[in-house]
């Protein structure tokens, strides 16, 4: 075998087969060791829908008070969803993933499905 396979091998990473060539095979990270784990979901991204800017509220109603508010356009990491007051026919809330407040459906498009509360 050549010094110049060897070094080449060493260098790269490399495993050298049986007659000296790293082999399609070799150049498989961990070929035969299992999978790494496949890394935790992130949360679904929600975008506000409505014109004018967006309540969070502290509870899935409307008559709960604001805690803060969003713009149009804006892009929100959602946590769950739940039940809770209607808005233009549509009783489903989400609450936003950092910040103890809920958002109506009705003006907030998911855009990846949202997990039960």
């Amino acid at each position: 075998m050549k010094k110049s396979v060897v070094m080449c091998a060493l260098v790269t990473g490399l495993a050298l087969g049986p007659m000296g060539g790293a082999g399609w095979a070799a150049q498989q990270q961990g070929a035969g060791a299992p999978a790494p784990a496949a890394p935790r979901a992130a949360y679904p991204v929600g975008e506000v829908v409505s014109d004018a800017p967006l309540h969070v509220r502290q509870k899935p109603t409307v008559y709960s008070g604001v805690v803060k508010t969003l713009r149009p356009g804006q892009r929100v990491l959602l946590n769950c969803q739940t039940r809770g007051g209607w808005v233009d026919g549509n009783p489903l809330w989400y609450r936003l993933q950092g910040s103890k407040g809920w958002v109506s459906a009705r003006f907030v498009h998911d855009h990846q499905p949202v997990r039960p509360c």
